[in-house]
C-alpha cells in the first residue's frame, strides 16, 4: 500500500463521516473503562479507514466494515 501525500476535500469528509459513525456505533456497544482505551479504539478506527481509502475504497459501508474488523 502506498499512502498518498494528501486526500481531496471530499475524501477527507468521507473519512471523517465514516470514523464518526463507526465510533458512535462502537461506543454504544462497548463500555470502555479507561480514556486511554477509547483513544486507542478511535485511533485504530481512523487508521483502518485511512488505510482502506488509501487502497482506493470509497464505499462507506465497506469502509465501516474495514474499520470494525476485529473491534468490539
Amino acid at each position: 500500500m502506498s499512502m498518498p501525500q494528501a486526500f481531496d476535500l471530499e475524501t477527507i469528509e468521507l473519512v471523517g463521516s465514516v470514523c464518526n459513525d463507526v465510533w458512535r456505533e462502537l461506543r454504544d456497544k462497548v463500555k470502555f473503562l479507561r480514556q486511554e482505551d477509547e483513544r486507542e479504539a478511535r485511533a485504530m478506527i481512523a487508521a483502518r479507514v485511512v488505510r482502506a481509502v488509501a487502497d482506493g475504497e470509497r464505499d462507506p459501508q465497506r469502509l465501516r466494515v474495514a474499520a470494525l474488523n476485529g473491534l468490539g
